[in-house]
């Protein structure tokens, strides 16, 4: 398994400067980057990685789902199981600190943490809006308004 990231990020078309800026921005613990790196590594403990690498008599199938192997990659975006909740969780986190983000450029008024921030579903700031989580037209009407616009 050593050395398997970067196999990995040669294989796909991955900018490795900005995946791995993370490492150098000195956010994290020491514990949480160590186990961020493992599961990169796909040196975690998961049932495929106890069966194939430490060759142990356990089945390597998702504890969850029980229908595909249990690796790091199905654990963090395959699991149908996880996708019902886990995933959008995860997504609508990543989301709010964008938001937070958006809001703080703009000068709208939020709190002082990102992680505190709870979106409201319309920000009107002068002549911009900030949605969140709104439903927006199909892009290929937007495209279609736009070359109409130009026209």
């Amino acid at each position: 398994m050593h050395g398997l990231l970067p196999r990995n990020l040669d294989e796909k078309p991955v900018d490795i400067e900005q995946s791995h800026c993370w490492l150098k921005s000195g956010y994290f613990k020491g514990e949480t980057e160590s186990t961020i790196v493992t599961a990169h590594n796909q040196a975690t403990s998961t049932n495929y990685f106890k069966n194939k690498i430490l060759k142990e008599e356990t089945e390597n199938k998702c504890q969850l789902c029980k229908q595909h192997e249990e690796t790091i990659d199905h654990l963090t975006s395959g699991c149908p199981i996880l996708v019902k909740n886990e995933y959008l969780m995860r997504h609508d986190k990543i989301c709010e600190k964008f938001h937070y983000s958006i809001c703080k450029v703009l000068g709208i008024e939020t709190t002082d943490k990102w992680y505190t921030h709870t979106p409201k579903p319309v920000y009107k700031e002068g002549n911009v809006t900030v949605l969140w989580n709104q439903a927006l037209l199909p892009t290929s009407h937007i495209i279609q308004k736009v070359l109409q616009c130009e026209t």
